[in-house]
């Protein structure tokens, strides 16, 4: 294994951990048995009109930017393993 690998497999093994605890920090999305029931829980309150600005979205857009970053991580990992 090359330096590079090794630095690389760190990286991985640090951003699957880092992605694993965004996405369990994070709330269902679901309304469970009350959606078919008709209940909503998604009235006009002022925490709904502004979601774009709450711990949930903020943890799902962290979620994205890991896993893009994991995602090419892990490509750059098997192309330098395939290169040498």
């Amino acid at each position: 294994m090359t330096l590079v690998q090794i630095i690389l497999g760190s990286v991985v093994l640090v951003l699957c951990v880092v992605a694993i605890v965004c996405i369990s920090a994070q709330q269902g999305k679901s309304n469970g048995l009350g959606a078919m029931a008709g209940s909503s829980s998604e009235m006009d309150t002022f925490f709904n009109k502004n979601k774009s600005r709450t711990k949930d979205s903020i943890l799902a857009k962290i979620t994205v930017v890991i896993t893009v970053i994991l995602v090419l991580c892990i490509l750059a990992l098997n192309f330098t393993s395939l290169a040498g």
